[in-house]
C-alpha cells in the first residue's frame, strides 16, 4: 500500500451484516498504521491563561469538535476575558452542528448575551463577521416562520462576500446545519467556487499523507558485543604450543648445527605472518558467515512476545507488523520470490528493533521510517541478489603475506629435515598447524569484532542520514485544523454534487445529514485529545426530501480526494418499520447536594433503521482509542470528540424523528422551525 501516489487500500471488510442490509457506520473496523502525535493543541491545563484557553477553543472549533469549544469559549466569557473575537467564535460554535430546533431556550439567550457583549466593544473586524452571522440567523428565523423578511438576502450576502475568506469558510461550515432552504441555497451559491478550488489547496496531494505517518524515532546505534574467545578455544593452543616446544628442544639434537639455525627463523618467522596475517583473513571469513546468517531465510519468523525487561508483547507484535508491511510496500515489481528473499533480513530486523527500541520510550509506529528506509535498500540491491553477498574481501597485502607464512614455514620444515630432524619435524609440524590455525582464530574474534563495529557505524551513519532526510520530508506536514478543512471542504462538494446529480430544487431538500468514519484498511491518525483523521473514508449522505430520503454511501480517498464507488438507496418515510438505539456505556449521578453532577460515560452507540422489506440501515459510533495508546486519556471524552467529528453527532437527533414520525416528519419539522422562530424573542 502506498499512500503517497494516492494507490486505493484494499475494501474488503469482514464485518458481515445480515442479508439485506445496508449498513452504514460499522464496528469492528480494521486500521491500517495508526499515528499518535504527541502536541498540545487540545489541551489545557488548570491556570492557563486566557489567551491560551482561546487558542485551543478555536483549535477544537476548526477540527468540528464545537461542544468543547463552546464550553472554553463559555467560561472565558463567564469570567469576564471578553472581547468580539471570543463573542463572534462562542455563537458559531453553539450553532455548529444543530439544528433549529436545537438552538433554543438557554442556548439561544447565550447567542444573544454574546452578540450584546460584542455590540458594547469598539468597532473591530471580528464584531462585523458576528453581524453577519446575525443577520444570516435572522434570515433562517424569518423563513422558518414564514415571517415577513427583515433582511435584504441580497444585502446579507455583498455583506458575507466581503469578509475575508477564512471568516467565510467558517460561517458557511458551522450554519451548515441550521440553514436551510433560500438562505442555504444562497450561501452556498456564493461559497461554492470556493469549495472546488479550496478543497485541493496547499498542496493537499503532495502532503495529507504526511500526516499519517508517525513521529520518527532518531537511529539509536547498534553496538554488538565484542565476541570473545571460548575456553574450548584455548585447548589446541595449549596442546599445539607444547609439541612445538618439544620439536624445538629436539630440533637442536639434528646432525646439521647450521641446518637447524636456518630452519628456526624460517619456521618461526612463516608462523608470526600466518598469524598476523591469517587472523584478518579469519576475522573476515567469520564476519562474512555472520551476516550470511542474518540474511539468509529462518525456518520460522521470530514469535512476537516479549523478551522480558519491561518490553510489551504488545510493542513486539506492533513492531513485527510494521517490518513485514514496510517490506510488502517496498516489493519491486519484478518477479520473483521476494517474502522468501526477504526473510532472514526481516527477522533480522524485527530482533534489532525490539532490542534498540523495547525500552525507548517511544511507540513502535516510530521505527516505521527505519523500516521502510532499511526495505528499500535491500529492494535496490534485488535483481543483483545483493543482500547475499556478504563475503568480505580481506586487503591483497594480507593474503599474499598469508601465502608466504606458510612457504617460509613449509620451507623451513623442509631444510630441517634435511639437516638431521626429523625427530623435531614429527612435532613441529603437528604442533605448529594446531597452535598457529587457533591463535589465528582468536586473533581473528578480535579483528571480526572490529569488522562488525566499523559496520554498524556505518550502517548508523547512513540510518541517520536517512533520518534528516525524513525529518525534512515531514516538514511540511499539514496541521490538524488543515485536515479538518480540507475533510469539511469535501463534505460540502460531496453533497452538492449528489444534489445536483438527483436534480434537487432548494424546496425539495428540506435538510441533510453527512456523516463519515474511517475506510476499513485505512491509516489513522491523530492528535492528543484530538479527534482521529483518516486516508480513506466511507462517506454516507442522507438528502431528506419531501418526497423521501435519498441514502448514499462513497468510499473517499482522503489523500486525492477521489470519490468512488457510489451505492445509492432510496425510501419514502412511510417505508420504514422501525428504529432503534442501542448504548454501551454508563450515566450516573455522582455527589450529593449542591456537589451532584450527571456523569456520562459511552463507549459506542448504534442507530438502525428498519425498511418495510426489512433492509436495515444501521449507523454505528464507537470509541476510537487505541488499546495501545500509552498516553491517558478521558475515554467518555473521546467518545464525544469521535461523535462530533464524524457528523454522527448532528445525525442522530434527525434520524431518531423521521424513525419515530414516518411520513409525518416534514410537518412535525416544520411545525418546529415554526415555533423555534416564534421563540426567537420570547
Amino acid at each position: 500500500m502506498s499512500y503517497p501516489d494516492g494507490t486505493w487500500p484494499p475494501m474488503d471488510n469482514q464485518n458481515i451484516a445480515a442479508s439485506g442490509a445496508a449498513v452504514g457506520q460499522q464496528n469492528a473496523v480494521n486500521y491500517g498504521d495508526t499515528a499518535f502525535h504527541v502536541e498540545a493543541i487540545y489541551h489545557v491545563n488548570q491556570g492557563d491563561p486566557p489567551e491560551r484557553r482561546n487558542d485551543v477553543a478555536r483549535n477544537f472549533l476548526a477540527a468540528g469538535v464545537p461542544r468543547e469549544a463552546e464550553r472554553l469559549f463559555g467560561d472565558l466569557l463567564r469570567e469576564g476575558h471578553v472581547t468580539s473575537e471570543r463573542a463572534y467564535y462562542y455563537a458559531l460554535s453553539v450553532v455548529s452542528g444543530r439544528s433549529c430546533g436545537e438552538v433554543g431556550g438557554e442556548l439561544f439567550k447565550n447567542v444573544r448575551d454574546a452578540r450584546k457583549i460584542a455590540q458594547s466593544l469598539p468597532d473591530d473586524p471580528w464584531q462585523e463577521a458576528f453581524t453577519v452571522v446575525w443577520r444570516l440567523l435572522h434570515l433562517v428565523r424569518d423563513e422558518a416562520g414564514a415571517h415577513r423578511p427583515r433582511e435584504n438576502l441580497d444585502q446579507v450576502l455583498d455583506a458575507f462576500g466581503s469578509l475575508p475568506p477564512d471568516r467565510q469558510d467558517e460561517i458557511t461550515q458551522h450554519l451548515a446545519t441550521i440553514q436551510d432552504g433560500v438562505t442555504q441555497a444562497a450561501l452556498e451559491g456564493v461559497y461554492a467556487h470556493r469549495v472546488v478550488a479550496q478543497r485541493m489547496s496547499n498542496g493537499r496531494v503532495q502532503r495529507a499523507w504526511k500526516f499519517f505517518e508517525p513521529e520518527p524515532a532518531p537511529p539509536r546505534p547498534f553496538i554488538a558485543a565484542e565476541t570473545k574467545p571460548e575456553q574450548k578455544d584455548w585447548l589446541p593452543v595449549f596442546l599445539g604450543g607444547a609439541a612445538t616446544l618439544i620439536g624445538l628442544l629436539n630440533s637442536f639434537a639434528a646432525t646439521s648445527l647450521p641446518g637447524v639455525l636456518l630452519a628456526l627463523p624460517m619456521i618461526i618467522g612463516g608462523a608470526v605472518l600466518m598469524i598476523h596475517h591469517g587472523a584478518w583473513r579469519a576475522g573476515a571469513t567469520m564476519w562474512g558467515q555472520i551476516r550470511l546468517s542474518q540474511v539468509a531465510p529462518p525456518p520460522q519468523q521470530p514469535e512476537p512476545r516479549s523478551p522480558g525487561h519491561w518490553v510489551s508483547t504488545a510493542f513486539v507484535r506492533e513492531v513485527h507488523r510494521i517490518v513485514d508491511s514496510r517490506f510488502t510496500e517496498a516489493r519491486p515489481h519484478v518477479a520473483g520470490d521476494w517474502p522468501t528473499y526477504t526473510a532472514g533480513i526481516r527477522a533480522h530486523l524485527k530482533r534489532r528493533f525490539v532490542d534498540l527500541y523495547g525500552n525507548a520510550q517511544v511507540p513502535a509506529g516510530a521505527v516505521s521510517w527505519l523500516a521502510r528506509w532499511h526495505a528499500r535498500k535491500v529492494a535496490e540491491g534485488w535483481d543483483s541478489n545483493a543482500l547475499f553477498h556478504t563475503a568480505v574481501r580481506s586487503p591483497e597485502r594480507d593474503t599474499a603475506l598469508h601465502r608466504v607464512g606458510i612457504g617460509a614455514t613449509v620451507a623451513g620444515m623442509v631444510v630441517l629435515v634435511a639437516a638431521g630432524g626429523m625427530g623435531a619435524v614429527l612435532f613441529l609440524a603437528p604442533g605448529c598447524y594446531f597452535a598457529v590455525k587457533a591463535v589465528t582464530r582468536i586473533r581473528g574474534l578480535s579483528r571480526m569484532s572490529a569488522l562488525a563495529r566499523a559496520h554498524d557505524e556505518q550502517i548508523f551513519a547512513a540510518e541517520q542520514q536517512g533520518y534528516e532526510e525524513w525529518v525534512r520530508v515531514l516538514a511540511d506536514r499539514p496541521s490538524d485544523s488543515e485536515m479538518a478543512r480540507w475533510l469539511s471542504l469535501d463534505k460540502v462538494c460531496l453533497k452538492n454534487d449528489l444534489v445536483r446529480r438527483n436534480n434537487l430544487t432548494t424546496h425539495d431538500l428540506v435538510t441533510h445529514v453527512v456523516m463519515t468514519e474511517g475506510a476499513n484498511g485505512a491509516k489513522r491518525a491523530r492528535v492528543l485529545h484530538g479527534p482521529p483523521r483518516y486516508s480513506h473514508y466511507e462517506v454516507q449522505i442522507f438528502l431528506l426530501t419531501r418526497s423521501g430520503v435519498r441514502e448514499t454511501r462513497v468510499e473517499l480517498n482522503f489523500l486525492t480526494g477521489e470519490a468512488r464507488n457510489e451505492r445509492r438507496n432510496l425510501f419514502r418515510y412511510d417505508a420504514l418499520a422501525s428504529a432503534s438505539v442501542t448504548e454501551v456505556g454508563l450515566r450516573a449521578t455522582h455527589g450529593e447536594g449542591d456537589g451532584a453532577r450527571e456523569v456520562e460515560r459511552l463507549r459506542s452507540r448504534r442507530f438502525c433503521l428498519t425498511l418495510v422489506n426489512g433492509r436495515d440501515i444501521t449507523v454505528v459510533a464507537e470509541n476510537f482509542r487505541n488499546s495501545n495508546d500509552s498516553l491517558l486519556e478521558d475515554e467518555s471524552e473521546l467518545f464525544l470528540v469521535a461523535l462530533q467529528t464524524s457528523g454522527i453527532d448532528a445525525a442522530l437527533p434527525i434520524l431518531e424523528a423521521v424513525a419515530a414520525e414516518g411520513s409525518d416528519w416534514i410537518d412535525r419539522e416544520q411545525e418546529r422551525r415554526e415555533r423555534w422562530s416564534r421563540d426567537w424573542y420570547e
